[in-house]
């Protein structure tokens, strides 16, 4: 800030002072409140819910998110589950169906087939 020179600036900073005191003041109220509000019994214990579960649980927002949340990660651990019992099966179907592949061309009959074609190379 520039040095006062007159009455009339100085009446200017008295008044930008105070002004910016009473913003000061109400902010301090406001911060006054909200902390006042957290450090309630009821907000620590949903806080510390809060943090342990990644879920916000403050009064409607539990309703709309945590029910949600929750759902959420049931309907995920639901589906890891189905998608693995998926595989078990898919990957069970293709060892059946390998299994009885094997048997019509397992190395038995390969072993076949080059002797029969070792045999009718040698009859030519």
């Amino acid at each position: 800030m520039n040095k006062i020179t007159n009455m009339d600036q100085l009446q200017s900073e008295i008044k930008r002072l105070r002004e910016q005191a009473k913003h000061q003041e109400a902010q301090l109220r406001n911060d006054y409140e909200v902390l006042r509000e957290e450090l309630k019994p009821r907000n620590i214990l949903w806080n510390a819910l809060s943090s342990l579960t990644g879920i916000k649980l403050q009064g409607n927002d539990f309703l709309n998110t945590g029910i949600a949340g929750l759902l959420r990660r049931f309907v995920l651990r639901s589906e890891r589950k189905i998608e693995n019992k998926f595989y078990d099966v898919v990957d069970g179907l293709f060892d059946k169906i390998k299994h009885f592949v094997n048997k019509f061309s397992g190395a038995e009959a390969r072993r076949e087939e080059r002797s029969d074609e070792r045999e009718t190379r040698d009859t030519e």
